[in-house]
């Protein structure tokens, strides 16, 4: 997109908005498979993200294998996208990018177009690389000691 949006601010945070819905539903898919995979995950669908993966990352913690590893970093990469979203979304964001947090004891910062689109690019990203680690490698690594019986 670079640019595409020429100082307009709400458009690349509609889209970070956007795709973080998108990560969220795909979560919600995610720890369905594994329930249905038989993994006991105690969450409930509505709680928000961060805490849905807290409970992701602590099931996975308990598995075995190259999948698990590689969720869990995917996890774990997900922690500084969530902050930055909720430092936006828990603002005010004013004229030329000035991002004023209601928690008063936050300091003020500055966001162009640009950095929410990349913003909302590394959200779409993460959850793509997500859903790819967990239903090609996690859920088959799953399915491979269900079936030894391990």
């Amino acid at each position: 997109m670079g640019g595409s949006f020429e100082g307009d601010l709400v458009r690349p945070l509609g889209l970070v908005s956007l795709y973080f819905g998108y990560a969220e539903a795909e979560v919600n898919l995610l720890l369905t498979m594994l329930q249905d995979s038989g993994v006991t995950i105690d969450i409930p669908s509505g709680a928000p993200l961060g805490q849905r993966l807290t409970e992701f990352a602590s099931v996975v913690k308990g598995m075995a294998g190259s999948g698990a590893a590689e969720v869990l970093g995917l996890l774990e990469q997900s922690k500084p996208l969530i902050d930055r979203r909720n430092a936006l979304m828990h603002a005010s964001i004013l004229a030329k990018g000035r991002v004023v947090p209601n928690d008063r004891a936050k300091s003020e910062f500055e966001v162009t177009p640009d950095q929410l689109e990349a913003l909302a690019e590394q959200v779409f990203n993460w959850k793509e690389r997500l859903n790819a680690a967990v239903q090609k490698r996690l859920l088959p690594e799953l399915r491979r000691k269900a079936g030894n019986g391990t």
